[in-house]
């Protein structure tokens, strides 16, 4: 404990705690970089998992409250957090040690990404009343506060810039609509212009419910055709949270969404190129990145697996293909 935190003196404004983005009228403004005022976004302060201990200066990790999202340690510039064997972090702001990397690399990181479907554990919590039980609940409900705020830290920690341009909620004016719609995340990779667009979505039955996903993208894949600038390319994509094993494949015999949903969603996606990855498998991305190597595993690397038509998803399994399969990852790079 009590190792060196540039935040030490303003916990709260601790990037392992909270970050802050500029808000972006429309779409041309964020390409532009025409900012407007400034805001703080929280996982922890939402899930209460976090307490700040000033005596210690340090966070402190409320252990019984924590379901192994990883936004602290998605968000510790100095990489001090611990993991236990089981995952999830235990005391804040101490260095992991080289036996707790070798636990991590011998139990759950041979099993992502290599084609099998998998089961990330749940944390065990205790009886008293706790906000979530594990990651697949906490992105299951409230969009905006949820998956969208731990989907946008996620993807700026798997960004090859450190500072990508990050703005929540982008305004879009979709002329073919009677109103406009807003990107839930927006990212820009400035050195390498390159921008990832996500609409999120709190979970695969209530997507397919409202029905609205369809003519969202289609619209959205319109107006930034339109106003992206020629020098930058974009990734326009669905982020999914909930139970991963509602996107498999409909042949797939762990599948546990409805057959006829599961059909017409994967018809639509192949009808209209659209790609789409769980937020699981973002949260097992950071980890690879994290903890096996920074340069092949990140956001920008994802580019060649969206932009290529046999692919049309991506699992904490691996890479579905058209004739849905799931194959590793590495196989897709």
């Amino acid at each position: 404990m009590g190792k060196f935190c540039l935040y030490s003196d303003s916990l709260a404004d601790a990037p392992c705690i909270s970050f802050n983005t500029f808000k972006y009228s429309y779409l041309k403004d964020f390409f532009l970089d025409n900012r407007s005022n400034k805001k703080k976004f929280s996982v922890p302060v939402n899930i209460e998992c976090i307490t700040l201990v000033p005596e210690k200066s340090v966070p402190v990790v409320v252990e019984n409250r924590c379901i192994n999202c990883m936004f602290c340690l998605f968000g510790c510039i100095g990489n001090r957090i611990l993991i236990s064997k089981n995952i999830h972090p235990l005391d804040m702001c101490v260095d992991i040690t080289k036996d707790e990397i070798e636990e991590l690399k011998n139990t759950l990181l041979p099993k992502l990404f290599k084609g099998n479907f998998i089961k990330i554990d749940s944390v065990p919590y205790s009886t008293i009343k706790v906000k979530y039980k594990n990651f697949d609940s906490f992105t299951a409900v409230d969009e905006t506060k949820n998956i969208a705020v731990w989907g946008a830290n996620a993807m700026k920690y798997l960004s090859n810039s450190m500072e990508p341009r990050l703005s929540l909620e982008v305004g879009v004016d979709i002329k073919t609509r009677d109103r406009g719609g807003r990107l839930d995340i927006s990212l820009l990779n400035t050195n390498e212009n390159k921008a990832f667009i996500a609409e999120t979505k709190v979970s695969f039955d209530k997507m397919m419910n409202e029905g609205r996903y369809e003519s969202q993208m289609l619209a959205y894949e319109k107006v930034l055709s339109e106003e992206c600038p020629n020098n930058i390319s974009y990734n326009l994509f669905l982020m999914i949270g909930d139970k991963e094993s509602d996107l498999l494949p409909p042949n797939h015999p762990h599948r546990t969404s409805d057959i006829n949903k599961s059909l017409l969603f994967y018809d639509t996606v192949k009808k209209h190129n659209l790609f789409f990855l769980s937020a699981n498998s973002l949260l097992a991305l950071g980890l690879m990145k994290m903890f096996v190597s920074c340069n092949k595993y990140n956001l920008e690397m994802l580019e060649k697996v969206m932009n290529n038509p046999s692919y049309i998803g991506l699992l904490s399994s691996g890479v579905i293909t058209n004739d849905g399969k799931i194959i590793p990852l590495d196989a897709a790079l």
